[in-house]
């Protein structure tokens, strides 16, 4: 099971799951309680936090040029999260070589968290 969850984590993370939509904090510990649950059935859960991504959606945010400007000067590689990026994450999460990994949160955003720009 992989959820997915907003890049701004700090301010709150809303998450979209297979039972609804919940947030921070409580989202946070869902995410955990379903790695417990499920993990005597086989069943990982991990959540993905994006970074900004470049979709259609948030082309429609009002202020959305804004932000995705805001996101490049905070990304090390200077660039948005992309679709492919978060699929790559997706990917590698459903591999063998990840059967171990569960109940954490995978940043795929490039660094932008770590990087101490704030704005």
């Amino acid at each position: 099971m992989i959820q997915a969850a907003s890049s701004r984590a700090s301010r709150q993370i809303t998450f979209a799951t297979s039972t609804g939509v919940v947030s921070r904090p409580s989202g946070l510990r869902a995410s955990d309680s379903s790695a417990v649950e499920f993990a005597p059935y086989g069943i990982r859960c991990n959540v993905i936090q994006a970074g900004i991504t470049e979709t259609p959606a948030l082309a429609a945010i009002p202020g959305s040029a804004q932000l995705k400007a805001q996101a490049r000067l905070r990304n090390p590689f200077g660039r948005l999260t992309t679709p492919a990026d978060v699929a790559g994450a997706i990917y590698l999460l459903s591999t063998d070589e990840a059967g171990w990994i569960n109940g954490t949160v995978i940043r795929v955003d490039g660094g932008e968290h770590v990087s101490g720009v704030t704005s």
